[in-house]
């Protein structure tokens, strides 16, 4: 099996590094650079696409899917983490946010703790092996993934096993940085052992 997963195009959030409401749309350079990665695929074979439903997703696969023409699923297991509803609107690296995080690092391994009305770590691991699970039963052998940079990020972990902490996890993500419409490129074997052959490709935004 090969599967292509991908970030959705830009938004405006993203480009101000703000933390995004479920219904943010791509900006007109996030549209841009979709209608640049359908050109990339229409040379790639393509059987099935899995999508995260947020707008920003949908609105990527849209543009995507024009010239490929594939059926799409659309899983709720592939939705971004949601955080803090205190979060929206503010900074990644606001004070505020960061002092949240401290809080909520401190109770990463408590499955009942929330700060507020955010998804914890324990809640968002199990949700993404749910998709890793349909993922590793799919029959079709070409897969294209359209989601969002933490989960892509979650499922290449789970390639390695889930026995991994919060703070594993963190330091994997912060070290591996992903671009709007980034490809990771992964390849599972007939033994069921998978590999990353490419992360982050954005050879085609130039």
């Amino acid at each position: 099996m090969k599967v292509y997963f991908v970030r959705h195009g830009q938004t405006k959030y993203n480009l101000l590094k703000l933390h995004q409401p479920d219904d943010a749309k791509l900006s007109d350079l996030g549209i841009k650079q979709a209608e640049t990665l359908a050109k990339r695929f229409s040379k790639i074979p393509i059987d099935i696409i899995y999508s995260s439903p947020l707008e920003r997703a949908k609105q990527t696969v849209r543009i995507i899917n024009k010239s490929l023409g594939k059926k799409v699923v659309y899983l709720d297991s592939l939705r971004e983490r949601k955080g803090p509803s205190e979060f929206l609107g503010e900074r990644t690296d606001s004070q505020n946010v960061f002092e949240i995080n401290k809080i909520r690092n401190l109770h990463e391994k408590d499955r009942s703790w929330h700060y507020s009305d955010e998804e914890n770590f324990i809640e968002f691991k199990e949700r993404v092996k749910k998709f890793f699970n349909i993922l590793s039963g799919t029959k079709e052998e070409n897969v294209l993934v359209l989601s969002h940079g933490g989960l892509i990020k979650m499922t290449i972990y789970l390639m390695m096993g889930d026995d991994f902490t919060a703070n594993d996890f963190y330091k994997f993500s912060s070290l591996f940085k992903m671009k709007n419409t980034g490809i990771t490129f992964c390849e599972r074997n007939k033994k069921g052992i998978w590999s990353v052959l490419a992360f982050n490709d954005h050879s085609h935004l130039g």
